[in-house]
């Protein structure tokens, strides 16, 4: 946007305040969709009716099940991500509202992934009308992007996107709850199992074993040690590692194990590697017998497609002078009057293969808060969905401006 951007903002800020309604109403609606991981389709079917009723010029779905979904033709391209796949629900009796129902309330839509992401997809919905509204159309293509199998594996579908069907944007939106800031990075994380192997004896004669848990003890105390060590890479904090779980194998109760492992979430802050955290990791393990491991994803996606990968997602950070954020503090201006807030998550997101594999200019704006994600009565903001909306409406324009 040009000299003109403050009225065009305005514009589209009324105009998604006035499709509100129409956004709260396709989230309900997807809400009430279940789509867990690589069981998406239904949702992906009912998303491929509304982008295509919303007036995109092309809808498509991917060979893994992913939705695409254009407007424009341009040569410059801006995509938008958001996935569908939501995690489970564990204690449905204990959420105020039901989890699939999509009750709003109090001018908040609650249920399981209102926030992490079906959100954002209805705030991707109304900006797709507005574009549609807006003459002249922006100079560029944009794709909004409904990926699958985020939970289970982020990045995946972008792996898939760029390496299979050598779709490249120029630049890509993360549309995870940010509480409407702009993200610029995020840590990183690889997965790791540590195992170590004992002698199996009877429970009545430990000293003719060697127990298993008994060599992972120093091993778990030396990592909580490593945690405590770690430091931060400004702006990004410090990482972190945990261990998430503990497994035995014995012959029985009765028996001494004989073999135990441990799986390590490894948080990355900026400048920390895969090879980094093994090392890390083995230093720790090796005096006690402990063999370190990244173990791999491996799932067929909903239209039968099998992807796998290595279970390490890099962090990434966008520069502040860089055109995408340029553009995405122009287009909050013009939407709100100031420069919004940024942010850098501490949680992983489908950045990790579109910045931190493939070095495509990589920003994030999501309605709804961060915390909400993954907890009972997660909610999210029907504000929001406009303020989402007319962002992502707003951006192509000043894309095509901070490219110029």
């Amino acid at each position: 946007m040009r000299t003109n951007g403050a009225l065009l903002g305005q514009r589209i800020a009324a105009r998604a305040a006035a499709l509100r309604e129409y956004m709260a109403e396709v989230l309900r609606a997807l809400i009430r969709i279940k789509s867990p991981s690589r069981g998406e389709g239904e949702a992906i079917e009912f998303l491929r009716r509304e982008f295509c009723a919303a007036g995109c010029d092309e809808v498509r779905v991917d060979a893994m099940g992913n939705l695409i979904a254009r407007i424009g033709s341009g040569s410059r391209t801006l995509a938008f991500d958001a996935h569908v796949d939501v995690v489970g629900v564990i204690d449905e009796p204990e959420w105020r509202h039901p989890p699939f129902e999509g009750v709003c309330e109090g001018g908040f839509v609650y249920g399981r992934g209102v926030a992490d992401q079906k959100g954002a997809i209805a705030a991707m919905l109304g900006a797709v009308r507005i574009i549609k509204e807006i003459s002249p159309a922006p100079a560029c293509s944009c794709y909004f992007v409904i990926s699958v199998q985020e939970e289970e594996c982020e990045g995946l579908c972008w792996c898939h996107l760029i390496e299979r069907e050598h779709f490249r944007p120029d630049a890509v939106v993360i549309t995870e709850p940010s509480a409407m800031k702009i993200a610029r990075g995020q840590k990183g994380k690889v997965q790791m199992t540590v195992e170590t192997a004992g002698i199996g004896s009877h429970g009545s004669a430990p000293n003719l074993g060697e127990n298993a848990i008994y060599k992972m003890a120093p091993i778990i105390a030396g990592i909580e040690r490593l945690n405590a060590s770690l430091r931060p890479s400004p702006p990004l904090s410090k990482g972190s590692v945990t261990v998430s779980t503990v497994e035995s194998r014995a012959a029985s109760l009765c028996s001494v194990p004989e073999w135990c492992r441990i799986h390590l979430d490894r948080r990355l802050t900026r400048g920390e590697t895969r090879e980094a955290a093994m090392r890390e990791i083995e230093a720790v393990a090796a005096p006690h017998g402990g063999r370190v491991a990244v173990p791999r994803y491996e799932g067929t996606s909903h239209r039968g497609l099998a992807s796998g990968r290595e279970l390490y997602f890099p962090s990434w950070l966008t520069p502040d002078d860089a055109s995408i954020m340029k553009a995405a503090q122009a287009a909050h201006r013009s939407i709100a009057g100031r420069n919004g807030e940024v942010i850098i998550w501490d949680f992983s997101t489908n950045g990790t293969a579109t910045a931190g594999i493939h070095g495509i200019p990589t920003i994030g704006f999501g309605p709804g808060e961060p915390a909400m994600a993954h907890r009972r009565d997660e909610r999210v903001p029907v504000e929001h969905l406009a303020g989402a909306a007319a962002f992502y409406a707003a951006l192509p324009f000043c894309f095509i401006s901070a490219a110029s």
